[in-house]
C-alpha cells in the first residue's frame, strides 16, 4: 500500500477495490466448501483484518482457522480468529527478518 500512496494513490479507492475483488471471489467464484486465502503484505488492519471481517459479516464465507502445524515457525503469530499476523522483527531465529504480513483462510458456506 505504501507504494500506492507514494505514487499518489488514494487509500479509500484501494480499500474499495480490495473489498470489491474479495467479495466477487467469495460470491461468484468459490463453490460451497471452496477455500479462499486472503493475504496482504500490509501492516494496516484496514487492508487486512477489517476486509476479512467485512467478508464474514456478509455471510458468504467463514474462517477456516490456520493451525500451528501448518505454518512451522509462525505458530505464535496465529490470533484468536485463526488468522496469521506477522509484524516485522517479532519472530525469532531465521525468521527474524521476515516482513509484516497477514493471512486468513476462508471457506464458502
Amino acid at each position: 500500500m505504501l507504494a500506492v500512496l507514494r505514487r499518489g494513490g488514494d487509500i479509500k479507492e484501494l480499500l474499495e477495490t480490495q473489498e470489491m475483488l474479495a467479495t466477487h471471489c467469495a460470491d461468484n467464484i468459490l463453490d460451497a466448501g471452496g477455500i479462499m486465502v486472503y493475504a496482504t503484505c500490509s501492516m494496516l488492519k484496514a487492508e487486512s483484518e477489517n476486509q476479512v471481517k467485512k467478508l464474514i459479516e456478509k455471510g458468504t464465507v467463514k474462517t477456516m482457522p490456520i493451525q500451528g502445524h501448518e505454518v512451522p515457525g509462525f505458530e505464535d503469530a496465529i490470533d484468536d480468529n485463526g488468522w496469521l499476523r506477522v509484524l516485522p522483527g517479532n519472530l525469532e531465529g531465521d525468521l527474524s527478518s521476515t516482513d509484516g504480513f497477514f493471512v486468513a483462510r476462508l471457506v464458502r458456506k
